[in-house]
């Protein structure tokens, strides 16, 4: 009875693992349309900047390069999550797969879609444009991703002798 509750365990986490990319690509496709483009985001990143410095002065010359940091900062994040996400859910359902065939994998499912994303940007949207440039940083934020569980795997390997799939 044991084993067959452990096989529906081991199932409900691939598929959740999987559903986790999903969601997140999703996210980062629904990130990159005119609903979060500048214009439409700007007074929520006032509103949000208010809680710190008060209401100042809009027209601050500064705001534009805190603002300019704090969309990229998101790209590296957001794309850094992404290939975490496809890690694990690689790991989950192969746990024999090795760390540079996942970290292949998934560097390459996180570069391809951050450039469907700045295509979409570029071609589809009104008020956004594509950047390779974006692309660029997006997969730096995978491959940072993918050293840091990289570090995090060969430590839990070390302390377990086994790299987990949770």
């Amino acid at each position: 009875m044991s084993d067959l509750l452990l096989q529906r365990t081991n199932a409900s986490t691939v598929r959740w693992a999987w559903i986790a990319v999903g969601l997140m690509m999703i996210i980062t496709f629904v990130f990159g349309t005119d609903l979060f483009s500048r214009q439409n985001t700007l007074p929520i990143l006032w509103w949000i900047l208010s809680w710190f410095g008060g209401e100042g002065e809009r027209t601050v010359p500064h705001f534009s390069d805190q603002e300019g940091w704090l969309r990229k900062s998101a790209h590296f994040i957001e794309y850094g999550l992404l290939a975490f996400l496809w890690m694990r859910a690689l790991r989950c359902s192969r746990p024999t797969i090795r760390f540079i065939s996942a970290a292949w994998m998934a560097l390459a499912a996180t570069a391809a879609w951050a450039a469907v994303d700045e295509l979409q940007q570029g071609l589809v949207s009104q008020h956004r444009t594509g950047h390779w440039q974006d692309v660029v940083l997006d997969a730096a934020g995978g491959l940072f991703a993918v050293l840091c569980t990289g570090i995090g795997w060969w430590f839990s390997a070390q302390a377990q002798q086994k790299i987990p799939c949770q």
